[in-house]
């Protein structure tokens, strides 16, 4: 028999380090933090056609979970309870309740799996290459986040404009290393998102 925690046993729990670069990822794209009475949430949200994203997403996380993922019109989603680790994060990503890059605890996670997470959240395959869709990032933030793409995983891009705002693309030169050290983390669902 599982046993379950509680919600204040929940709020208590230490996030492994896979969880931290499963929100982070997710913070990077669709993901966001929701307040609530206690502090903050981590919610994730999809449309349906993402059912076994989502599902996959609330499998690493069903610790911090009250209840499981529902769907609602179009959508199908799920939030955590409050934590203390979503509250130190929201403090990190939002000013003035506008998404920032808080560039140090990015780094610090940068990983092909937050990789991963990130482009199955907003990455789009273009042709033999493939676009994050950073659109909520200045282009300041998107410049720092191609540095860590380059520094930490030898990843090389350039940005695009695209709706008077910027995007990151992965060049055609580092598709192969980017699919060599994403894919293993990609669920089968998602690899519609990688060029073949």
């Amino acid at each position: 028999m599982v046993e379950t925690l509680s919600i204040k046993q929940m709020r208590g729990v230490t996030l492994s380090r896979q969880q931290r670069e499963l929100v982070i990822g997710s913070l990077l794209g669709d993901g966001y933090l929701v307040k609530t009475t206690k502090g903050f949430a981590f919610r994730v949200n999809h449309s349906i056609r993402q059912k076994v994203y989502v599902d996959w997403k609330y499998s690493l996380l069903k610790n911090l979970v009250n209840s499981s993922p529902k769907s609602s019109g179009k959508c199908y989603y799920f939030r955590t309870v409050s934590h203390p680790y979503f509250t130190y994060l929201h403090r990190q990503f939002y000013s003035d309740g506008k998404k920032i890059l808080p560039s140090s605890l990015v780094e610090e996670n940068f990983t092909p799996f937050m990789l991963a997470v990130w482009i199955m959240d907003d990455g789009t395959k273009c042709g033999n290459q493939l676009r994050i869709n950073s659109h909520c990032f200045s282009i300041e933030e998107n410049i720092q986040l191609q540095k860590f793409l380059s520094a930490k995983l030898g990843i090389k891009s350039v940005l695009n404009r695209d709706k008077g705002m910027v995007r990151i693309r992965i060049i055609e030169e580092s598709m192969e290393d980017l699919i060599a050290q994403i894919k293993p983390y990609i669920i089968p669902s998602m690899l519609y998102k990688l060029p073949p």
